[in-house]
């Protein structure tokens, strides 16, 4: 049942088309999400959409079949440096989330920012959780 409404929506996704893809996001952006969104954003997510959807919807459909299906490991045995950034203004995912990802993942930085969303975060874990990394090599 997932499948065929992915590969209903894909096309419009697929498109490298700013203002569609961004139409494709009704109903999911929070108000600091929208404000996030600038031009060039835009241009760059109907890029990754263009480029994702450009075989099959596979991928999307591994995504987000992970919201309800084990993921082969358990994230207790997760030895590598781990970060998670997650705004409690993420309309796509539940902030409990990450929340959960932070307490059960060993010596992960947890960065669980009041106010963010699901992009206007990405600023933040750009550049922050790039140092961050580099600092973990």
């Amino acid at each position: 049942m997932l499948r065929p409404a992915l590969e209903e929506a894909a096309p419009a996704m697929a498109t490298n088309d700013p203002a569609t893809v961004i139409a494709g996001f009704a109903g999911l952006l929070s108000a600091a999400d929208e404000a996030a969104l600038t031009d060039e954003l835009s241009q760059d997510i109907a890029a990754i959409f263009a480029e994702a959807l450009d075989t099959s919807v596979d991928g999307w459909l591994d995504d987000d079949l992970a919201f309800v299906k084990p993921w082969g490991f358990n994230v207790a045995d997760i030895a590598v440096p781990t970060f998670i950034w997650q705004g409690t203004e993420d309309w796509m995912v539940p902030f409990t989330h990450g929340e959960w990802l932070a307490a059960h993942v060993p010596n992960a930085v947890a960065h669980l920012e009041t106010g963010d969303g699901h992009l206007s975060i990405m600023d933040k874990a750009y550049t922050t959780g790039l140092d961050e990394l580099l600092k973990t090599l």
